[in-house]
């Protein structure tokens, strides 16, 4: 729960509820059509600043990518790849 996190990640998930909650059904579903003036007006309406929704962003997008490479295999090929860099006693 929220309320058994660090003070510090408490303040981060309550920004990132604020900001997710300033967006429109649309901009949630598809985050990629939110340009400069979405942005300030979702900073404006969560009390954060357009660089809290930037960052937010981003993070999602990588997290997006991360997890459509990890499906279809992705998952396999990353262990194996990281078997090929692991010392040999460790493989």
């Amino acid at each position: 729960t929220v309320g058994s996190l660090p003070q510090g990640n408490e303040k981060d998930i309550r920004r990132q509820i604020a900001i997710i909650c300033s967006m429109t059904p649309g901009e949630r579903r598809y985050p990629k059509t939110i340009d400069g003036s979405r942005r300030r007006r979702i900073a404006a309406g969560s009390g954060t600043h357009v660089a809290d929704v930037n960052r937010l962003l981003k993070n999602f997008l990588q997290m997006q990518k991360m997890m459509k490479g990890m499906g279809k295999g992705g998952l396999g090929r990353m262990m194996r790849s990281m078997a090929g860099r692991l010392p040999p006693g460790l493989r």
